[in-house]
């Protein structure tokens, strides 16, 4: 692939972290080094220069006593990184737990781990911390279930070791027994507070955007807060990070599993409309590699379909034939639809 990162070998699951550290991008996401299928999770790691070409390196964490490292956040601080991961212990019991490395390469845990538990009596799922700088300190989201209602819990540290359970900032049992990857993120002046659901609602990730003080979320819309992220089936598991000149950017995880095929999405610029909606377009210079019309994108009798020999991938109605930019890649469309007010992103072989 060009312009998405994958791998021969082994497990490629979700991003876990991506950050800017000492004149490099650096990426994490979840491998299983051995074979290819889920199973005992480590942290692979990747650099790049622009998002775009990825080098690899040797996983940045692995199992030691736990039995899986899982999903979590990476963040930069006082010339360290910090990754926060989801420990699951031989009986499944999930806890938050950090590594850290000073120069980008060696990673050490935590000898106090873990840095976090669960708050709540009943809670039976507690995992994927997001960790982000807030004010003079930090605060921690962790997705949790409790007594099946999916829930987001936070978090406040003033030096990422110690944590103070601060209450819960989402509880809504529209979005199944638990919810994974939350998130927030500031861009002109806007928070946007992603979410993945259980269910698909119409899709697995969404978000919404409001106002946040460090303690609540206020969201823009009361009565129907969430939209999709991607209208594809093949996005997951979003990551955030701001690159060296200030811009918010987002990857993901493209996994069919349909095809068994994984990648990591091409990166996107987060920006805000004119009109305040939020839009996600192709990253730097790979703007440059989109174009306006793809064999395998077509409109007509209102409706605009994505296809691949034949078989239809996605189909929606639109009133008129929106604006199209697509980025193809070897097995992958991504479409952004009206200067990224929408996207798309398919496995289509």
């Amino acid at each position: 692939m060009k312009y998405h990162f994958s791998r021969k070998e082994g497990w490629l699951g979700n991003p876990c972290g991506l950050v800017y550290f000492q004149g490099k991008y650096h990426l994490f996401f979840q491998v299983n080094p051995d074979v290819p299928r889920y199973g005992r999770m480590y942290w692979g790691h990747v650099m790049s220069e622009d998002l775009i070409t990825w080098e690899e390196y040797p996983v940045a964490i692995g199992p030691d006593n736990e039995m899986s490292c899982n999903s979590g956040s990476a963040i930069v601080h006082k010339g360290r990184i910090w990754l926060f991961y989801t420990a699951v212990d031989p009986e499944y019991h999930e806890t938050v737990c950090a590594a850290y490395s000073e120069d980008g390469f060696s990673f050490k845990k935590l000898e106090d781990n873990p840095v976090a538990k669960a708050d709540l009596a009943g809670c039976s799922k507690f995992r994927d911390p997001f960790v982000m700088r807030y004010d003079n300190g930090f605060r921690m989201l962790t997705g949790a279930g409790q007594y099946g209602i999916s829930k987001v819990l936070q978090y406040r540290s003033d030096d990422l070791i110690h944590w103070e359970y601060m209450g819960e900032l989402l509880s809504d049992g529209r979005f199944g027994s638990v919810i994974e990857a939350p998130g927030l993120i500031e861009t002109d002046g806007k928070w946007i507070f992603m979410i993945q659901s259980e269910k698909h609602l119409p899709t697995k990730v969404l978000f919404a955007t409001g106002e946040y003080d460090g303690e609540r979320f206020v969201f823009e819309n009361d009565k129907d807060p969430f939209k999709p992220v991607d209208s594809g089936n093949d996005f997951l598991n979003p990551v955030t990070c701001i690159d060296e000149n200030g811009t918010p950017v987002l990857m993901a995880w493209m996994f069919s599993t349909k095809l068994n095929s994984s990648a990591i999405s091409c990166p996107r610029e987060i920006l805000i409309s004119r009109k305040g909606e939020v839009c996600m377009i192709p990253y730097g210079q790979l703007r440059q590699k989109t174009v306006r019309e793809s064999s395998f994108v077509s409109y007509g009798s209102g409706r605009l379909r994505v296809l691949f020999e034949g078989r239809t991938l996605f189909d929606k109605a639109y009133r008129e034939c929106p604006d199209l930019t697509v980025l193809e890649d070897v097995g992958t469309v991504e479409v952004f639809i009206d200067g990224g007010r929408e996207t798309v992103t398919l496995f289509v072989c």
